[in-house]
């Protein structure tokens, strides 16, 4: 299956291709959404990445889940699915999902940083990296527990994310990216 790959200049692309391409997927890294199934990677701020896609790629964006195109959210791009983030100041998501991404919060490590066993999607286990989350929504799909539960994935329609980095979690990242590509 041919898989768009989103270039903004926020994600971890080499690592994503490879994981993409173990799942069977031929990727093609493009600067515009275009109509295949798309990935929307994410390593970074909240506010940057919403910053490099407004414009013509945000209303492409929201253009391609409204006509039920698979669309692939990972680490801060599942957070951009979200209806807005808290991070560096309020910013506007792409409201796909429900929910708000905020702060950890105190009293727990931050960055979480590490492997964590997911409550739902086959319970594997998956990486994890980040500071910021969703505690809850009407779309998650699974959750993990640091300080209380955070939305670990969550799927609406045609559009689908984890929170996770299935890129670096061995077989049951490539596993759960082969489930997507069946989309």
């Amino acid at each position: 299956m041919r898989v768009t790959l989103l270039d903004y200049g926020m994600g971890n692309l080499r690592s994503v291709t490879r994981a993409l391409e173990a799942a069977g997927a031929d990727v093609s890294r493009q600067h515009d959404v275009g109509d295949a199934p798309l990935v929307l990677p994410g390593v970074g701020a909240f506010g940057r990445a919403a910053a490099n896609l407004h414009g013509k790629r945000w209303d492409d964006l929201r253009e391609h889940a409204a006509r039920g195109r698979p669309l692939l959210g990972i680490c801060l791009g599942m957070q951009l699915c979200f209806e807005s983030s808290d991070e560096h100041g309020h910013h506007a998501g792409l409201g796909f999902f429900a929910g708000q991404v905020r702060h950890l919060g105190t009293g727990v490590i931050v960055p979480n940083m590490g492997w964590h066993r997911l409550a739902g999607l086959g319970d594997p286990w998956a990486y994890f990296a980040h500071s910021f989350g969703v505690r809850q929504s009407a779309d998650r799909v699974a959750t993990i527990d640091h300080g209380g539960q955070i939305v670990a994935a969550a799927r609406r329609g045609s559009v689908t994310g984890f929170q996770f980095h299935p890129e670096k979690s061995g077989a049951a990242g490539i596993a759960l990216i082969k489930e997507w590509l069946r989309c």
